[in-house]
């Protein structure tokens, strides 16, 4: 399959705003929140089966893709610095291509993870770049690439549910995009006017192999971890705490298994701000409105799954007060962008075996985009592509719809080799995950 697989490019355009650039304003300045962020790409793409009679799916997407942009027209800019964009209607490069193949073919592949990058399109130090795969079945995939400084995982999905909404003709599920409500809860330290540049990867101390690979946790297996799950501290655990509890804890353990020595743990959450600040901001606000939450284990706790929910439970809480202490409150702009740059930083130093981080995607609309074909049957948050030692000890967790067991949490494991081998092959783990590959 990987030596077979061809994606050839049929055309490249750059789609502009439907509008003059006169009907919107000429610049967007960062919030403090998206000035402390590196200039760092996050990738998506969503897969579609195919559809009978969706007509010329490509042009449709050009079309809707134009008339999005009146609303997100920042996206369509440059930066100017690495606080400003100038909103100058410069466009988004729009790749088109064929697949050689079906794509149920690409889908039942043990190697769709390594070849999913062929289905973005070149990253560049641009917000927005999109690359539209069409397949001989008719299957579809979108592919996209956004600048971080710009996006978290709710303003992707705000994006992809406005574009498909406009293509599929719902016009009353459009939701207006905000880019004011960031900037009032989070105004900009003065701009440097320093050029914005790509964030270099720190160098890598030691030559291990990091490998990326997803499971299926289905609606029964989610229930019972759930059941699990539950303490006396955590009576009724959510979802998502009982299956953050149970990742973190089989990754722990095949951390230790594979021979690494880990007195102490911590398992680092982005969190969604919008939903937490007093008074909540507009779900549709744009920009990066996350911190993170952060749960530590020491060595004399005995690292099972109800404790490590427990600890979850209590760091989303405390969460939740951080916000409204350090991220508002009479905090000048100074303490909450060295707060936010040590969060990061703490983020990104980290090496040890202990270190966990997990970033959910589930519930932020990312599942529902219907360009006209149906929602996504899948929504890859990776371009397959591994830089160490960053993106080691990291988890995605994505929505996703299985015909037969129903609505589900598909996670994605970023593990060192060796640690990936002891966790697939882990008959507890894989009593309540499948693995998707």
């Amino acid at each position: 399959m990987e030596q077979d697989l061809e994606v050839k490019i049929v055309s490249v355009e750059t789609i502009k705003p439907s509008l003059p650039p006169s009907s919107h304003p000429k610049a967007l300045v960062l919030s403090l929140l998206d000035q402390v962020f590196p200039a760092m790409h996050v990738s998506v793409l969503l897969f579609y089966s195919p559809a009978p009679q969706v007509g010329d799916v490509v042009s449709d997407l050009k079309m809707s893709l134009s008339q999005t942009l009146d609303q997100f027209y920042p996206l369509a800019g440059r930066f100017v610095d690495d606080s400003t964009i100038s909103c100058n209607d410069h466009g988004i490069p729009f790749i088109e291509t064929k697949v050689n193949c079906h794509l149920s073919v690409f889908m039942t592949s043990p190697h769709k993870l390594k070849l999913v990058n062929k289905f973005l399109p070149t990253r560049e130090l641009i917000p927005l770049t999109i690359q539209v795969n069409v397949f001989l079945c008719g299957g579809v995939v979108i592919g996209c690439y956004m600048l971080h400084k710009l996006f978290d995982g709710a303003s992707i999905g705000i994006f992809l549910n406005y574009w498909s909404a406009l293509a599929g003709k719902r016009f009353k599920d459009l939701v207006q995009p905000d880019f004011e409500a960031r900037i009032e809860a989070f105004p900009p330290l003065p701009s440097r006017g320093e050029q914005l540049l790509p964030e270099t990867p720190p160098s890598q101390s030691s030559p291990t192999t990091t490998v990326i690979k997803s499971f299926l946790f289905n609606s029964a297996a989610l229930s019972k971890l759930r059941g699990k799950a539950t303490s006396e501290v955590v009576p009724r655990p959510t979802k998502f705490e009982a299956v953050a509890g149970f990742v973190w804890e089989q990754a722990l353990a095949a951390a230790r298994d594979s021979g690494a020595l880990v007195e102490h743990t911590t398992f680092s959450m982005t969190v969604n701000m919008r939903p937490r600040m007093k008074p909540p901001l507009p779900w549709e606000s744009m920009g990066n409105l996350i911190t993170n939450a952060r749960a530590q284990v020491d060595k004399s706790s005995r690292h099972k799954l109800q404790e490590l929910v427990k600890e979850i439970h209590l760091a989303l809480s405390r969460t939740n007060q951080k916000i409204t202490t350090t991220f508002q409150g009479d905090n000048p702009p100074e303490v909450i962008w060295s707060a936010r740059k040590a969060e990061l930083q703490g983020i990104s130093d980290h090496k040890d075996g202990g270190i966990f981080r997990l970033s959910s995607w589930c519930n932020l609309g990312l599942n529902e985009p219907d360009f006209g074909f149906g929602k996504p049957v899948w929504i890859v948050p990776t371009d397959g592509r591994i830089i160490p030692p960053t993106v080691a000890h990291f988890i995605y967790l994505t929505n996703y719809n299985h015909p037969i067991n129903g609505e589900g949490i598909e996670a994605w494991f970023f593990l060192e080799e060796k640690e990936m081998q002891v966790l697939e092959s882990n008959p507890h783990f894989l009593a309540f995950a499948s693995p998707n590959y």
